[in-house]
């Protein structure tokens, strides 16, 4: 069932109008966004911490969605009293996971039919994820979607302890984009994301930004309204 949203939050992006308002190009999430695979993030943050006799709080989630996978390991380890280093709580989440993102994982109710009618349209297509490398390249070959993007951006390629409430990765893709054959400025591209972090960090970069409703992501029904009223456009299903 879908939330009870007003319709003045209802700002659905059709593709036809966004060429017409001089949209050149969509960036997106991947996890709670194109994918259906928050709660797999959840389970193993639960079990993980669970092993330990800690609890997943809002709190914790509403860091750990937005950070690298390294710094999510870090900031537990720092937070817990857990007898394992950083790279060794990193590396057990990603065997925890990366099979799921390899053989399991699946696209949200409609993203492929509005990639596809993207991709028509001539957009340039790009994802920006907190995702492992190995994670985001399984889940897109898995998915058969990889070709449809132009570029793939993690927050491993931007090292340091950047997560999306930097514009930074951002504006790696319009950096990316611009350089290879289509000219684009922040105000010219879409965000598509489910975590409110994420999408303030677009918007102080000067992008156009779509919430994407996910129980998880977005702290489902009770956050919805506020999320897709501060955002340019929203989505509860594509």
């Amino acid at each position: 069932m879908s939330p009870k949203v007003p319709a003045s939050t209802i700002k659905y992006p059709d593709l036809k109008a966004l060429v017409k308002e001089g949209v050149k190009l969509l960036i997106f999430d991947l996890d709670g966004t194109l994918l259906d695979s928050m709660s797999v993030w959840h389970d193993v943050d639960r079990e993980f911490l669970g092993r330990y006799g800690y609890e997943v709080t809002p709190e914790y989630t509403d860091v750990v969605k937005r950070a690298s996978i390294e710094d999510a390991a870090r900031y537990t380890q720092t937070r817990y009293r857990i007898p394992l280093t950083w790279q060794e709580i990193a590396g057990t989440w990603e065997s925890m996971v990366y099979d799921f993102y390899r053989s399991e994982v699946n696209l949200k109710k409609g993203t492929r039919e509005y990639l596809e009618q993207a991709k028509r349209l001539g957009f340039p297509l790009s994802v920006t994820t907190a995702l492992s490398r190995k994670n985001a390249d399984a889940a897109l070959t898995h998915t058969g979607v990889r070709n449809m993007f132009d570029c793939v951006i993690t927050l491993e390629d931007l090292g340091g302890r950047i997560d999306k409430s930097s514009p930074d990765i951002f504006l790696r893709v319009t950096d990316y984009i611009s350089a290879h054959g289509t000219k684009v400025e922040p105000y010219q591209a879409v965000v598509f994301d489910d975590v409110s972090e994420a999408i303030k960090g677009a918007r102080s970069g000067g992008f156009k930004t779509c919430a994407v409703y996910d129980d998880i992501g977005c702290g489902g029904p009770g956050m919805w309204e506020h999320f897709a009223a501060v955002c340019d456009f929203s989505v509860y299903e594509f």
